[in-house]
C-alpha cells in the first residue's frame, strides 16, 4: 500500500488539507450529503496516512491531475493564514503543514489525528 510520506504530490495534498480543513469542513456542511461523506472518507484516509489525492480530485471536481494544481490555489472556502512567531509542524512528519500560534499560547493540534503538533 502506498504511503503519503514517500509521494511528493500526496504530501502537498495532505499539507493543503491540513491547512484548510476547518474551512473545508464548514463549506462541506452546507453541501449535499455525498460531499460530506466524501470529506469524511478523505479525513479517514488522511488520518491513516493513505493517499488522498484522487479523493480530493473527486471532491474538487478536477480529477487527480487537476487536484494538485487546485490545491496550490487552496481548497474551496479557504482563507488566508495568520503569521506569528511560533511555528509547529505535523506531529509525525506525514505532511508539510506549518501552524502558527500566539507566542507562549497553546500548542496547535493536528486536525486529523488530534495529536499536538511538533515545535518547528
Amino acid at each position: 500500500m502506498e504511503e503519503v510520506r514517500g509521494n511528493p504530490a500526496e504530501r502537498v495534498a495532505l499539507s493543503a488539507l491540513c491547512d484548510e480543513l476547518p474551512a473545508l469542513r464548514e463549506q462541506c456542511a452546507t453541501e449535499p450529503g455525498e460531499k460530506r461523506l466524501l470529506l469524511a472518507r478523505i479525513e479517514t484516509e488522511a488520518r491513516a496516512r493513505r493517499p488522498i489525492l484522487a479523493l480530493l480530485g473527486e471532491l474538487l471536481g478536477t480529477g487527480e491531475t487537476g487536484a494538485v494544481r487546485g490545491l496550490g490555489a487552496g481548497l474551496p472556502g479557504a482563507g488566508p493564514g495568520r503569521a506569528d512567531e511560533e511555528e509547529f509542524a505535523c506531529p509525525d512528519g506525514a505532511c508539510d503543514r506549518i501552524a502558527v500560534a500566539v507566542p507562549a499560547g497553546p500548542v496547535p493540534h493536528c486536525l486529523l489525528t488530534g495529536l499536538p503538533m511538533a515545535g518547528h
